[in-house]
């Protein structure tokens, strides 16, 4: 699928935004996806839908909790826990209509995945295993170009990955840990389940993750600013279905609701 493309500020060093140039939208008639797509809203809980598209951001809470306000109540939401599922939906449906993010210069999938075997599969199994990942990936490369824009050139590099909020760029320092989860954690034979633990795998890649105390405070800062201007408003609208799993995984507790302050303040 050929496009035309327009290069955008990223503000990381070393890597591009690069997004559809008005490309018209392809008609997706996979049937796998479909059904997924149809498993996702049939799972949707349709008050907290109705709360994360219509909130409004008042604040934060720590590195990865927000206070939103939807109507008169206040709630505590895990941006970090939400931030999955949003990039889980975006996955499956934006399917071979996202974004671009170009890689530059292109990473070797098998020099990130000798990273992650040493970690995960031990140094006597390491150049094994970064065998395997790196040849995962070249033979499903037209695949994984054609669904997911994750382009990998003759070399086994990868060019691109797919833009799944416009201007929001994953932490890059995790490729090596989806490479591996890629290759070993997705089921590639059966058809409706590898779109199913693939997209799972790339919204782990890309969900947020809290910076580290010991992080720079200008890194703090700049995590702070894409939850609020990134992540939170891609809740926005009616474009996200939110999953009843968010209830059990306490990631939206209500605080507070204003008319019940009123009654407190009144017994004062």
């Amino acid at each position: 699928m050929s496009a035309e493309f327009s290069a955008l500020d990223s503000g990381s060093s070393g890597k591009t935004f690069m997004a559809a140039d008005k490309e018209p939208r392809v008609e997706v008639r996979l049937t796998s996806i479909l059904g997924l797509r149809k498993e996702l809203q049939r799972r949707a809980h349709q008050e907290l839908t109705q709360i994360l598209n219509e909130h409004t951001f008042v604040g934060f809470v720590d590195s990865r909790r927000a206070l939103v306000q939807h109507r008169t109540r206040l709630y505590m939401v895990d941006f970090c826990k939400i931030s999955y599922h949003l990039f889980y939906h975006r996955v499956l449906f934006d399917f071979m209509n996202y974004g671009r993010l170009l890689l530059q210069p292109a990473p070797s999938i098998r020099d990130l995945a000798l990273l992650a075997a040493h970690e995960l599969d031990g140094a006597a199994n390491a150049d094994g295993v970064a065998d395997k990942i790196a040849q995962r990936f070249s033979d499903s490369r037209e695949m994984l170009e054609e669904y997911f824009h994750i382009r990998i050139n003759d070399a086994c590099c990868i060019e691109s990955m797919p833009m799944l909020v416009r201007d929001y760029s994953p932490d890059y320092d995790k490729l090596p840990l989806f490479l591996h989860s890629a290759a070993f954690s997705v089921n590639w034979d059966d058809e409706v389940q590898f779109f199913k633990t693939f997209s799972s795998v790339l919204a782990t890649f890309y969900a947020v993750e809290p910076p580290l105390a010991g992080d720079p405070q200008a890194a703090k800062d700049e995590f702070s600013l894409v939850v609020e201007h990134r992540i939170l408003p891609a809740l926005k609208g009616s474009s996200f279905w939110a999953p009843d799993i968010l209830l059990t995984e306490n990631a939206l507790v209500q605080l507070v609701d204003v008319p019940d302050l009123y009654r407190i303040f009144e017994r004062c």
